[in-house]
This record gives structure tokens, sequence and C-alpha cells, in this order.
């Protein structure tokens, strides 16, 4: 067996790209291992891996936009996803034993590990939180869907390993857990030169826009120009089409390669509170402005997390769409910064455990 089948998450872009950075460390560390790769992110986001199949075997959640949640179209689809499993779960099994796989990694599709089950390979999940957790308060509103719960801890427990990320939510539906350091992937120049790629002078004080590919169509981009003491960068996704552009604010393509180039040539980044923002940010010390991003219970340890071991401050999202980011931006770089060591070689602990659990 000389293959490996990694499942992932589309849903945002952080699962991906955590994801693509252990592939990389897997190609770097081990030679000739095939990786098979299943997931509804872009493909341009991870190497170059044996197969790439695109398809939706994990639900995520359902937004309008990047600040958005429905929570009933949500439940929805992912009680469907949970209805064919069944028949999902065949098809997977018979991948798995076509292409010898000897391990399945999944962050964090549960229909990874019960095809794992299924065709009697290892199963591990790498993640910070479990689609149960997330879900959970939705249900509570709509007790019909109780039983996707309990289908969704049943399909995690089928995990033989979980590598807990930091910053993680209720992960007790797996049965065993070690904990790894953060993954993050490292720009690919020093800040001087990638600053220097974008176009931008030492004195300039450049401020990112990020939230996830879903843009913010609600933003009003004209008002930037008042802060003109502020360069602001966002890719052509982050803002609607035929907006007219201040000045002020540049547009760098969508299909960001490495998207931690963009960010660590940054002073700031403006965005709601996601996995791969705020490692990131916390990776390359950027301050963040954050907003609220619905109903979703990582926000709040996310948050806890800037707070603690960065700089950050909340602006409310009345104020991030009428565009008057000034004041808070004044605000986060006044504000005092913490920033203690932090492991960021994840990508590598990670890859050696899978490589000693893999049937090779």
């Amino acid at each position: 067996m000389t293959s490996l089948a990694y499942y992932v998450s589309g849903h945002g872009f952080g699962h991906a790209v955590r994801s693509a950075e252990i592939i990389r460390a897997l190609g770097r560390l081990r030679q000739g291992l095939d990786v098979h790769l299943r997931t509804s992110a872009p493909a341009w986001l991870f190497p170059a891996v044996e197969s790439f199949q695109f398809g939706d075997l994990d639900a995520g959640v359902v937004q309008p936009d990047a600040l958005r949640i429905d929570r009933a179209a949500t439940l929805a689809r992912a009680a469907e996803l949970a209805r064919d499993s069944e028949a999902l779960v065949a098809v997977e099994t018979d991948f798995l034993r076509r292409v010898g796989a000897g391990l399945v990694v999944g962050d964090v599709p549960p229909l990874a590990f019960l095809a794992a089950r299924a065709a009697g390979l290892p199963g591990v999940a790498v993640a910070h939180f479990s689609w149960d957790w997330i879900y959970r308060p939705y249900v509570r509103a709509r007790p019909e869907y109780a039983w996707l719960l309990e289908w969704l801890r049943r399909a995690y427990g089928c995990a033989d390993l979980l590598l807990r990320l930091p910053f993680y939510g209720d992960l007790s539906a797996f049965r065993a857990i070690e904990d790894v350091p953060l993954v993050s992937r490292p720009p690919s120049a020093p800040r001087a030169v990638l600053r220097w790629r974008l176009g931008l002078q030492p004195a300039d004080l450049a401020v990112l826009l990020s939230f996830g590919g879903l843009g913010l169509a609600g933003l009003d981009a004209r008002q930037l120009a008042v802060f003109s003491h502020y360069t602001f960068l966002a890719t052509e996704k982050e803002v609607a089409p035929g907006s007219a552009l201040p000045a002020n604010l540049r547009l760098v393509p969508a299909c960001q390669h490495n998207y931690t180039d963009l960010l660590a040539a940054c002073d700031a980044v403006v965005s709601k509170p996601g996995f791969g923002i705020v490692a990131s940010c916390l990776a390359e010390r950027v301050p963040l402005l954050y907003t609220d991003r619905g109903d979703f219970p990582e926000y709040a340890v996310l948050v806890e997390a800037i707070h603690r071991c960065g700089q950050g401050r909340h602006i409310p999202q009345s104020d991030l769409l009428a565009g008057n980011l000034g004041p808070h931006l004044d605000e986060l770089f006044g504000t005092p910064a913490s920033w203690p060591p932090l492991r960021t070689d994840g990508a590598e602990v990670v890859t050696a455990r899978l490589l000693e659990i893999g049937r090779w």
C-alpha cells in the first residue's frame, strides 16, 4: 500500500489551507507516497496530488455571505448527506481499495471515518472542531434533527485517532486524542520582499480585507477613501463586481497560492475570526480587526485566542459594512500586543504521526 486518501471540508479555506500544508510535508518526508484528495474546496489551494476529486462529502454550513449562516439550510443539507451515507460510503470504500490506500485522513468530513472503518483501514482526523459541536445550537431550535448529532458522533467515533489542533472546541466524539502544534504555511520571502512585490512603500500602513473568498457584498468600499493614511488590499472576490474603488484600495488576484505572503506583507487584517486567518495572524504577528460571524460556536474560542496570543480588536458589523474602519484601526494599533512563543511546526508533527500509523 503506497497511497493515502485525504478528505477535506470545503467550508471556508481554513481546512484546505492547513491540509495543503500537511500534504506538502508528506511529499517532503515520504517521496513516492501517492495522495488522493477528496474535497469541495478549489483545486488551486492544494499542491499537485495523484488524484483530485471534487465532491460534497461534508455539509459545512450554508452561508449567503461571509457573515451570515442559514441554520435551516445547513441542517437540511447535513441531514441529506447522513441519509445518503450508506451509498456514499460504499462508493468511497470501493475507491479506497482500488487505489491501495494505507490510511484515511479527514479534516473533518464524518464520511471519511465511516469509509475507513468499512474498508478496514486506520482513520485519522486532523481538526480543531467537529460538526456535531457546531450544529448543536442549531439543533436546539430544531429538535427534529437530534438524530443528526448522534449520527455525527457515531461517525467520528469510527476514527482511530484525532490529532487535535490548538484553539479547539468540544471534540468528545473522538475516542483517542493527541494534541499537535499549529499548522501554518510560512511566507515565501522576507516581509520587505513581499511588500516590494505588492508595490507597498516602507511607510505605507497596509490593511488586508479578508473574508474567506465569500466576499462582503454589503461593504461600502467608497468610504475607505476617507482613511487615506491606510492602504487597503483585497482579493478580487472580496469586492462586489462593478464597485467604484477608492484610490487607496488595491485588488489582487483571487487565486493566491500562498495567502500568507499577502497577509505577512500587511500591517493589519480585517476579517471574521476563522481558524485559518487567526492562525496566520498569530504565526506572523499581524494584528487582527475582527467582527461577528453569525451563530458559529468557534467564534468565542478564536476570539479568546486572538487576545491571549496576539493583538486584536472587535469592530461592529454596522461599522464594518459602512466602511468606517479608520477609528477602529487606529485603536487596534494602539492596543497592547501579547505575542507569546507559539509553535507552528504542526505540519511536520502531524505528518510524522500519519507515516507511523499508515499501513505502508
